[in-house]
């Protein structure tokens, strides 16, 4: 994956970036930045919707619910996260009531349905249900209207009934939901877990990942995932990657075969999933490339619209890239706290090159400097 580089230009000039999460930015005007123009991954976001048959089945027990009604509609897709309480939709206005949220009917719903009349009360759970709706849960395992199982029968709508509170089952439901929904795409690489930081490690076929990973892994650090990783944004601004259930704990080391590092090194080198908080791109060593030496320049590499500090490593003979990971993650802890030793470096260069001795070379030395 190339990045396009911006000329030493001036802050005012310098086309504006968004650094990785908790990444300060540059303090000195002339530094250059990096942004990757294309998306990590080879596919793009995956759309995300969720049947209620699934709601029905994996969020049993977690929410409680039981179908007493609409059992043709299970198939209907939730494609929000968010849920809708339906009040207004009880006095018949319904130009907000949204397809593809779950309709929630609590005890202010239901108590307000009980002050109407039998006919005004169908006449309008019957204009609720006319609208395309994914599903209704009556929480607090409230009795049903008059009427309303019917409808939703005849329409196809999935009536669910939980006993948990309204904040409650909105709050669980919330959690269902946006672990379903997340927009999320597939990345080929290696997710670690090094010193606590969520390491995704790219590059070609063959340069080296996995063993990088293997090496990783004998030092103490913890496995996600190898080969394929399936990144999802979560609460809008933070990405989890996690392995496929299929492929969970395996590794694939060429001239060794597939291994399995739970069983091999104990469940303890290995996590189900790891926030994601730095990409290293691996790269075969070019010799006509110049390679960044000391460190103020930044990167970005961006993954479902998030951007994320990015290093790339040249790969030649006699480098370890299991130390140098182990250096970039110790870095990027360091850069979290607001200290950066290219940054200090040239800070103090800066304040030397004034200074006379220092062109002249002429520091007098302290006792403590030789010892």
């Amino acid at each position: 994956m190339t990045a396009r580089r911006w000329s030493r230009l001036g802050r005012s000039q310098r086309p504006q970036t968004i650094p990785g999460p908790g990444v300060p930015r540059p303090s000195v005007a002339h530094h250059a930045v990096w942004v990757s123009p294309v998306s990590s991954s080879p596919l793009s976001a995956l759309e995300q919707k969720v049947a209620v048959r699934t709601l029905l089945e994996s969020g049993a027990q977690y929410l409680e619910v039981k179908l007493l009604a609409g059992e043709a509609g299970l198939d209907n897709q939730i494609t929000v996260a968010r849920v809708q309480k339906p009040g207004l939709a009880m006095t018949g206005y319904v130009d907000f009531v949204q397809p593809g949220r779950v309709q929630v009917l609590g005890a202010s719903e239901l108590s307000y349905l009980a002050t109407l009349s039998e006919t005004d009360r169908v006449e309008r759970l019957a204009v609720l249900c006319s609208c395309p709706l994914a599903c209704i849960a009556v929480t607090k395992g409230l009795e049903i209207p008059d009427g309303l199982a019917e409808l939703c029968s005849g329409r196809g709508i999935p009536l669910l009934r939980s006993p948990l509170l309204s904040s409650t089952f909105i709050d669980r439901l919330n959690v269902f939901l946006d672990a379903h929904l997340a927009p999320r795409t597939i990345v080929h690489g290696v997710l670690m877990d090094v010193f606590g930081v969520g390491v995704l490690l790219v590059g070609p076929s063959g340069i080296g990942k996995s063993e990088c990973a293997l090496d990783l892994v004998v030092r103490g650090h913890r496995m996600v995932s190898d080969d394929v990783v399936e990144i999802r944004r979560r609460a809008g601004k933070i990405l989890v990657g996690r392995g496929p259930e299929v492929i969970r704990h395996h590794m694939e080391v060429r001239g060794l075969g597939i291994i399995n590092i739970a069983h091999l090194f104990g469940v303890a080198a290995t996590r189900h999933r790891k926030r994601v908080e730095l990409v290293i791109e691996f790269e075969h060593w070019r010799t006509d490339h110049d390679y960044d030496r000391l460190g103020l320049d930044v990167e970005t590499h961006e993954i479902l619209g998030m951007e994320l500090p990015r290093v790339r490593l040249p790969v030649a003979s006699g480098r370890s890239l299991s130390d140098l990971v182990e250096v970039t993650a110790r870095n990027l802890l360091l850069r979290l706290k607001g200290f950066s030793a290219a940054e200090d470096l040239t800070r103090r260069l800066a304040e030397a090159k004034d200074d006379p001795r220092f062109m002249e070379g002429d520091y007098d030395l302290d006792e403590g400097d030789l010892e």
